[in-house]
């Protein structure tokens, strides 16, 4: 699909329609962009630290 894309952009530039390949350029960079902030979100496991079970620990510690 994005040769067909980028084609469509390369025929558009010859024919001199700038502005429908300049939109369709966007649209090709902003997919791009989204699937690259996807694959970033993805390399990451985030993992949230919850505060009470830091406190319980403490807890227990200090129990000791």
């Amino acid at each position: 699909m994005s040769d067909e894309i980028k084609s469509n952009i390369v025929q558009s530039v010859i024919d001199k329609k700038f502005s429908r390949a300049n939109s369709e350029f966007a649209n090709l960079m902003r997919d791009k962009a989204y699937a690259a902030i996807d694959d970033f979100k993805n390399a990451f496991k985030y993992v949230a630290i919850q505060k009470a079970e830091a406190d319980t620990k403490e807890a227990e510690k200090k129990e000791k």
